[in-house]
């Protein structure tokens, strides 16, 4: 009997020894946080929608610019510039997703964009504004 439990007790030694010395398994490398698109400077491009009431549109060739004034980490913001239409320019405020692919912006006079980072220089934006009359966009803007 004490033959068998010393047996015993010498293999879980032996098997704890095992597990102890040996080296813990290397781990995958840790993801790397997204990297936060930088904003500032101007965005140009063109517009095309929809008004209620006046159908479908491209703003007779208007061209938009959103100026990026100021950011800080994934917040930004700035004014919207609109060429050959009397619409005063626009202050907004927006954040970038956690995953640095898309972008919310509001809008102070009302309305609101969601935009995608199509590259490094190119933003799709769809505006959405349930004012009266209602009316959508599609912004197309590349960094000038």
């Amino acid at each position: 009997m004490k033959a068998i439990l010393s047996a015993a007790i010498l293999v879980m030694l032996a098997i704890l020894i095992c597990g102890c010395t040996t080296a813990p398994p290397t781990g995958e490398n840790a993801p790397t946080a997204p990297k936060i698109p930088h904003l500032l400077g101007n965005w140009s491009g063109k517009m095309t929608g929809y008004v209620d009431g006046q159908g479908f549109t491209d703003y007779s060739g208007t061209q938009i610019t959103m100026m990026v004034t100021g950011q800080k980490d994934r917040i930004f913001t700035g004014k919207f510039v609109y060429t050959e239409l009397t619409w005063k320019p626009t202050s907004f405020a927006g954040v970038i997703s956690p995953d640095g692919k898309t972008l919310t912006i509001a809008e102070q006079e009302g309305g609101y964009s969601y935009g995608t980072f199509i590259g490094h220089d190119e933003i799709d934006l769809v505006y959405v504004d349930n004012a009266k009359p209602f009316n959508v966009a599609i912004d197309s803007l590349r960094r000038d």
